[in-house]
């Protein structure tokens, strides 16, 4: 019994060090959920047509930077039409998202016939 606890125990210290493990042998370092909050705030803003610096005043919690990298992001990607917005700021049908254009995704196999059962 105590062998199971011991097991338990080493493999629950091994987890909670995967992501500085997986930074050490060359992975990507995990990031900060605070940064992505406040980048995301920036995306935003941005996509509502503010201006970064109403944002800012408007989440002092965050940095301004992580903000403003989140703002130029979505104005990135309206410049490149991956996003569109209408006149009114909605956005439209269908837009393509950078994480699909990041990792295109297979289109999902035609729905099978009901004749083509094996």
């Amino acid at each position: 019994m105590s062998s199971r606890i011991l097991l338990m125990l080493l493999c629950l210290l091994a987890l909670t060090g995967c992501d500085k493990i997986k930074a050490l042998m060359g992975g990507p370092a995990p990031v900060d959920p605070k940064v992505l909050d406040a980048q995301a705030i920036g995306y935003a803003c941005r996509v509502s047509k503010k201006a970064p610096e109403p944002c800012m005043k408007e989440n002092d919690a965050q940095r301004p930077a992580d903000i403003l990298a989140g703002w130029k992001n979505a104005d990135k990607d309206l410049k490149a039409k991956l996003i569109e917005l209408g006149p009114n700021g909605e956005l439209l049908a269908n837009p393509v998202s950078a994480v699909s254009v990041a990792r295109p995704v297979a289109p999902p196999p035609p729905p099978a016939k009901k004749g083509d059962d094996l």
